[in-house]
């Protein structure tokens, strides 16, 4: 089944089902179905996490970092909770794969489905696989990106996520935090490739987090919802919570007595309403063990006033019955942006939208105008004054009959994005040192300027300094070499972007070309390996330029020849964008280059002794044949006995190989004139009998592999985030 690439749905699931009614209603935390017990890290303080090195194959070198740590620092950056991630920055540790160990909690990219996590056709962009004892205790948890379906973007690419945005939510569930029904929040379980805001945490995802693990007793509000008349208790009603400028600042759910419980709260006086969990938010985008009812009408409360760290019981808050009339859909892309001093168009979805309903927003200073209705949407113009405070406001609709809907934090207040105008200097070498002035607007206190692999940090040592609205400073660290973007990201998570406005200087180094000789009249493929091939790069040969090159990465540098001089060998220069330039040889001869094209079988036993037939082009008696080489340099490997059949067939017999996927070269060790298939052989050890188990889903028979043993004690809980369709409501498989 495939899905179109518009919107994400991200769903948890257990793997093990089961219902419990002892979970306390106090923000959305993960919890274990079996026993309702909520999940958590015993030493919050100190949750390590590793980058994996290799990145993503859609991003260049090392530019996946920065966005992966800017993801941890925005979980790390609220300031009354004892949850700390800290980054694990061993080579050892960075160069490792394996996330299935508890040994380190990856954030890594999967481009192959190695981790089994990512079949054709399932429609999984994330994974949060955590392990944890049927305590709640977690043991393990790590972050996988399918890289092999879906693309990344550090840099708005169309269609492509953005790998904080993703990143940032994927690490909510890794401290133990569910979906939340606030349309704005982080954990929002949908996220349309264009949305970056879920980079910053919401109001209610730090109240969430400094819940679970917090630094001191603050304020709360306790509660209940309950239907008007019969008085019966509501299950899984959404609660909010609003301050004194109407902005969204706490919310959680209902346990299975109706009761709720807002902490982490100021003093202040505040509002609280109760919304039904079914648009654009329902139950099933939480986790199993909870009853969502959602048969009732939004209710706002009167006012709730919150004195030091006490708990304030507000009573019940009681609600009418349901109603058609609803506000929000998933197909939205909510946040709804709206930018202080600016005037933007919006619409909404819903149901029973129509003559006789009003619109307005949880903080009457904004100005709603231009209001359109339909039955099934509503579009509207909505004014933010300058200068008003930032963060998410809900809106609500109400219909001729007074009754009412509340969508939860459809509004995102941010700032204009900040624009970068010049970077000055705009070169540097890639060692570090140099002093660089930002010139632009929108520059505001905490924001972070990126610049390749390196952040800085407004405020923090090593970081950069908001001289003013439209000046920032700082000092280059040592960094990936190359042409960067200048990016200066305010901590809303909007961002403005100075496109190549920097460049990293670094004198390149060429190891190898391969091969090291083509034919005159042009089309030889070149691979040229190396170091500080950045973007930009040129080729030359005997001062040719050679004008379909393509930098494939810091390392690796793709060549198609152009026509040349009998003879050499010539210098083939790579040359950066500033002049620096690093040589290797390579030769022109008259003879075509062969090219090997397919190896049948590709099948073999690592024993040897087989025959395998070699198909190609060009290919001409005396050519030598090696199997295991290097795929892009052609070094090592094995000679193989090789028979010439005719210039398209030669036939080898396989010498005594390792197992694994391997490469064969076809060369000609007059000219040096060679080809390389990589992958061309699949090789494999004798049979034997099977004494393993595989991991599938685990149930309660009793699962034997290590993760399995854990479970013993514990179970596995999978957070995925699936791929779902704009415009219609589907029912994902479980992965």
């Amino acid at each position: 089944m495939n899905f179109p690439t518009s919107k994400i749905r991200r769903l948890g699931f257990i793997l093990l089902l089961g219902v419990s009614a002892t979970w306390v209603g106090a923000h959305v935390r993960l919890i274990y179905s079996g026993n309702g017990k909520a999940l958590y890290w015993t030493a919050p303080e100190s949750i390590s996490v590793v980058i994996n090195s290799d990145g993503s194959d859609d991003l260049e070198d090392m530019t996946h970092v920065p966005a992966l740590r800017n993801a941890v620092d925005a979980w790390n950056g609220v300031t009354g909770t004892r949850a700390r991630l800290i980054e694990n920055t061993s080579t050892q540790a960075q160069n490792s794969r394996n996330w299935s160990s508890s040994q380190y909690h990856m954030m890594l990219f999967d481009e192959s489905n190695s981790s089994g996590f990512f079949p054709p056709g399932s429609g999984i962009v994330a994974v949060t696989p955590l392990t944890f004892f049927t305590t709640g205790q977690i043991i393990d948890a790590d972050v996988l990106f399918n890289g092999n379906s879906f693309q990344f973007t550090t840099s708005s690419d169309p269609g492509a996520f953005d790998v904080q945005d993703v990143a940032t939510h994927e690490l909510g569930h890794l401290l133990g935090l569910d979906h939340s029904g606030c349309a704005g929040a982080t954990m929002y379980p949908y996220v349309d490739p264009t949305v970056i805001l879920h980079r910053s945490l919401s109001a209610d995802d730090a109240r969430g987090i400094e819940s679970v693990y917090p630094v001191s007793q603050k304020g709360s509000i306790k509660g209940s919802v309950r239907r008007a008349g019969p008085g019966s208790v509501v299950k899984g009603a959404w609660v909010g919570v609003r301050d004194a400028q109407g902005r969204l600042v706490a919310a959680a759910l209902t346990n299975s007595t109706g009761n709720f419980t807002l902490s982490s709260l100021s003093p202040g006086t505040y509002r609280v309403y109760a919304t039904p969990l079914d648009y654009p938010v329902s139950a099933s985008n939480l986790g199993a063990g909870r009853t969502i009812q959602t048969d009732f009408e939004s209710t706002l409360s009167s006012f709730v006033t919150v004195s030091g760290t006490s708990a304030t019981n507000m009573g019940s808050l009681l609600v009418g019955a349901d109603t058609l009339l609803s506000l929000g859909r998933a197909s939205d892309n909510y946040p709804l942006r709206v930018s202080t001093g600016q005037t933007t168009s919006l619409v909404v979805r819903g149901a029973g939208l129509g003559n006789g309903v009003t619109l307005e927003s949880s903080d009457p200073s904004m100005v709603i105008s231009n209001v359109a209705w339909l039955s099934s949407r509503v579009s509207f113009k909505l004014t933010v004054p300058a200068g008003s405070s930032l963060g998410h406001a809900d809106l609500t609709v109400t219909d001729s009959a007074g009754r009412v809907s509340i969508l939860s934090a459809a509004l995102e207040i941010t700032p204009p994005n900040p624009q970068v105008t010049l970077a000055s200097p705009s070169y540097g070498p890639s060692t570090g040192g140099v002093g660089i002035t930002l010139l632009g607007t929108g520059f505001r206190s905490g924001a972070r300027v990126v610049v390749g692999d390196q952040v800085y940090v407004d405020g923090k040592p090593g970081g950069c300094v908001v001289a003013s609205d439209s000046s920032i400073t700082l000092t280059t660290r040592s960094s990936i070499p190359g042409l960067h973007d200048v990016t200066v990201i305010d901590a809303s998570g909007v961002e403005g972007r100075s496109v190549e406005a920097y460049l990293a200087q670094a004198t390149p180094v060429v190891n190898s070309a391969f091969p090291s000789s083509g034919v005159s009249v042009g089309g030889t493929v070149l691979t040229l390996t190396g170091q500080n091939f950045v973007s930009g790069c040129r080729v030359e040969i005997n001062g040719v330029d050679q004008s379909q090159t393509t930098v494939l990465s810091l390392t690796q540098i793709a060549v198609i020849t152009e026509v040349g001089v009998p003879g050499g060998p010539y210098s083939l220069s790579v040359i950066t964008l500033d002049g620096q330039s690093a040589s290797v040889g390579f030769s022109y001869v008259v003879d075509p280059d062969p090219v090997l094209q397919s190896a049948n079988p590709d099948a073999v036993l690592s024993a040897g002794g087989e025959t395998v037939t070699l198909q190609g082009i060009e290919f001409r008696e005396g050519l030598q044949v090696r199997v295991g080489v290097h795929p892009l340099t052609g070094a090592g490997g094995q000679s193989a006995i090789t028979s010439f059949v005719d210039h398209t067939t030669l036939t080898i017999q396989t010498p005594a190989m390792s197992t694994g996927s391997i490469a064969i070269l076809v060369q000609d060790p007059l000219t040096q004139q060679a080809s390389i298939l990589p992958g061309a052989l699949s090789v494999t050890g004798p049979a034997q009998d099977s004494v393993g188990g595989g991991c599938g889903m685990i149930s309660p028979g009793g699962p034997t592999t290590l993760t399995g043993l854990l479970a013993g004690t514990g179970w596995i809980l999978v957070l995925v985030a699936w791929f779902g369709h704009r415009r219609r409501r589907w029912h994902p498989q479980v992965a």
